[in-house]
């Protein structure tokens, strides 16, 4: 097997885990209808989309729009794990702007996403390790870093005034996200999956610990 072949079958195993977690956390949102859980499961959704397209890129087969929406949603999922953060960390008048900032910059990001041609250079041996066009990065960038941002910001707070200290399981995970983009500078495209894995991972094992948080905190009902 390929050194690309054997890194697509692994993206399909972890495409597979992916949607098994995305799954867990949107029935917690079935189940408890917040929204913070329905905008984490959105975006490990997501992240199950974009190892699929990765996978099927990394087996050889070329589109320009499955490359373009593969770096669009990259960033866009970002964005949407944020959200979920947004609701509980900010307050409405603050929360909506920042969901007003995001849709702008992911609606720009899609026109420019999708109408930008994305050279063949950007699959190196078979795999997808080469830096997007630059418009493409500037729009992400505009995305990612806020979201970024916002995820650790309100993981930290949380878990100094309120002592929840599963939420650094949410900073870790953006931390690793973040950082593991700049593996693509060194091609190592592999290991840049499995860093990305990795945060995900750790961001669920924070999401998943909220809900039993609210549950304790929650006030009784006085006893008659």
């Amino acid at each position: 097997m390929s050194n690309a072949s054997a890194i697509a079958a692994s993206l399909v195993f972890l495409s597979v885990i992916a949607l098994v977690l995305a799954a867990l956390v949107l029935r917690r949102y079935r189940n408890e209808r917040r929204a913070c859980y329905l905008y984490w499961g959105l975006g490990l959704f997501l992240f199950f989309v974009t190892l699929v397209e990765e996978a099927v890129l990394d087996f050889g087969v070329w589109s320009q729009p499955l490359i373009q929406s593969y770096l669009v949603l990259v960033a866009v999922l970002v964005g949407i794990l944020s959200m979920g953060s947004a609701e509980i960390s900010l307050a409405r008048r603050w929360r909506w702007p920042y969901y007003g900032y995001l849709g702008v910059t992911s609606v720009a990001l899609v026109v420019v996403g999708f109408t930008t041609t994305i050279p063949t250079s950007i699959i190196s041996n078979g795999v997808v390790s080469g830096l997007p066009p630059t418009s493409i990065d500037l729009i992400s960038s505009l995305i990612t870093f806020p979201a970024a941002v916002l995820l650790i910001v309100s993981a930290l707070y949380g878990t100094v005034k309120y002592r929840r200290y599963h939420l650094l399981y949410i900073a870790l995970g953006t931390g690793v996200i973040s950082a593991a983009g700049t593996l693509y500078l060194v091609s190592f495209p592999a290991t840049l999956n499995y860093a990305e894995f990795l945060g995900i991972l750790l961001l669920f094992l924070g999401f998943v610990r909220i809900p039993r948080i609210a549950a304790e905190t929650r006030p009784q009902p006085n006893a008659v």
